[in-house]
């Protein structure tokens, strides 16, 4: 893991604005499309709602939320990368671009219908994932999803790891959000099964719950199951954002 924040912001400011860079994975062009539709399947109905979208990187998934939701809120603590999604977003008026670290982010509670995370996890610590979760559960509104995706046990290609992540088992993820949230779904990433043989792309769609009894935690100083959609290849014809 990286010894501080300065470290993990230099290394992905070393990566390039595309697939190649967000993935850090040389198959990233073949696997880009399959990956984002899978991702996408498994998501709820996101039609007219609040969207928060973590480490949202050049835009892979914030143009298909744009393209459905009242408003989305793309946070990246990487310049480059929220230009890059800006440019995307270029004919979407429902979006709010941020330039932030999430763990120093502090929104209203109740503010989100839905929190999207695609690989952010893996990059922070144990209790900071813990932190990060109580404040989801607080920024969502009652009722509210939460979905999140990330390397399990080995990278998405094990052939290539990275010293400076942690590849957790899933348990992990289970047992330490279980007292804020409640598990709808589950399930992988199938064509890293098909690539790599690797079923540990995991992915999970879970309930704020609002009878969670754990301690609050307090905002940083720094002050800001439904059905399932169906399949949308056609919204993803045309440029190709990155992982």
């Amino acid at each position: 893991m990286y010894n501080n924040d300065n470290e993990r912001l230099i290394f992905w400011k070393q990566q390039n604005d595309d697939a190649t860079g967000m993935m850090c994975n040389p198959d990233a062009p073949r696997l880009d499309y399959s990956d984002r539709t899978e991702i996408i399947n498994a998501l709820p109905d996101l039609k007219g709602k609040q969207i928060l979208e973590l480490a949202a990187g050049i835009g892979r998934f914030t143009t298909y939320f744009a393209s459905v939701a009242e408003h989305v809120t793309a946070i990246d603590f990487v310049d480059k990368f929220i230009e890059k999604n800006k440019r995307e977003c270029s004919n979407c008026f429902n979006t709010t671009h941020l330039v932030a670290d999430v763990m120093d982010l502090n929104f209203e509670n109740e503010s989100f219908n839905f929190v999207f995370i695609n690989w952010l996890f893996m990059y922070l610590m144990d209790d900071e994932i813990r932190i990060l979760g109580e404040r989801i559960n607080q920024w969502l509104k009652p009722e509210g999803l939460f979905f999140f995706r990330e390397s399990c046990v080995s990278s998405s290609n094990p052939n290539r790891t990275h010293a400076s992540t942690q590849y957790r088992d899933p348990k992990f993820y289970i047992d330490l959000l279980k007292s804020n949230f409640i598990l709808l779904s589950q399930g992988n990433v199938a064509i890293y099964e098909r690539n790599y043989n690797n079923p540990n792309q995991c992915w999970w769609l879970y309930q704020k719950n609002i009878n969670c009894n754990s301690e609050r935690i307090p905002r940083p100083a720094l002050g800001g199951i439904t059905e399932l959609a169906r399949p949308v290849q056609s919204l993803l014809e045309g440029p190709q954002s990155g992982i």
